[in-house]
């Protein structure tokens, strides 16, 4: 059993650092070059999202390599619509704009509304360099504009910050009521949106919890 982590939006493989000590073989996958194709994965996988991560993790679940799901502050679709919670739509067009006239300002706004302090910051900014605008203006385009489906089968633990201000703590909630049929839900009271930053060790144990359900 393989572990294969995906970043979300503005970040690399690297904000998964803090999460250690597996006794899987480990991968890592760019969010962009899962949007890009790019998604070969080990014959059996458990994938570990976070943020547009997870929304992507969520759509990769019905490839057969695929035997289980572990979602940190995700989401089907960051944009609410009907009974699906979320945030405006029209925030879409609102961030592309603030891009377009300050990336660097827009992001680093971004990331201290996910929860960055000063330490962090600068790491995460760097990061996000990483990224063309054109890269930035696609991923936003899928977390508000495409609803994943997955295969709602598959093993799943849900992991979400009760004080995230990016994706609202009902998405995942929504997740296990409406869109998965086998998952678990660990909440993380007061939680902010860089769970892999501030709480590693929680996912870390889902994720190794989850592989021995998987094979047991």
């Amino acid at each position: 059993m393989d572990i294969v982590f995906i970043s979300g939006w503005a970040t690399s493989g690297s904000i998964w650092n803090k999460i250690c000590n597996f006794d899987f073989p480990v991968h890592f996958l760019e969010w962009n070059d899962v949007l890009s194709g790019k998604t070969a994965l080990p014959s059996s996988c458990i994938l570990v999202g976070w943020s547009l991560g997870g929304q992507l993790a969520l759509e990769l679940s019905s490839r057969r390599e695929v035997k289980g799901l572990v979602l940190v502050s995700s989401m089907c679709c960051i944009a609410s619509s009907g009974l699906r919670p979320g945030v405006d739509p029209a925030t879409c067009s609102e961030i592309t704009s603030m891009l377009s006239r300050s990336r660097q300002g827009y992001l680093k706004s971004f990331f201290r509304r996910c929860g960055a302090g000063m330490v962090v910051l600068p790491d995460l900014l760097a990061q996000s360099s990483l990224f063309s605008i054109e890269e930035l203006q696609l991923g936003l385009d899928v977390m508000f504009n495409r609803v994943v489906k997955p295969d709602r089968s598959v093993p799943a633990v849900v992991i979400h910050g009760t004080s995230d201000e990016i994706i609202p703590y009902e998405c995942s909630t929504h997740l296990i009521e409406e869109v998965l049929d086998s998952a678990s839900f660990i909440p993380v009271e007061v939680g902010s949106h860089l769970l892999p930053l501030t709480h590693p060790e929680v996912i870390a144990r889902a994720v190794k919890k989850l592989a021995e359900r998987i094979h047991s």
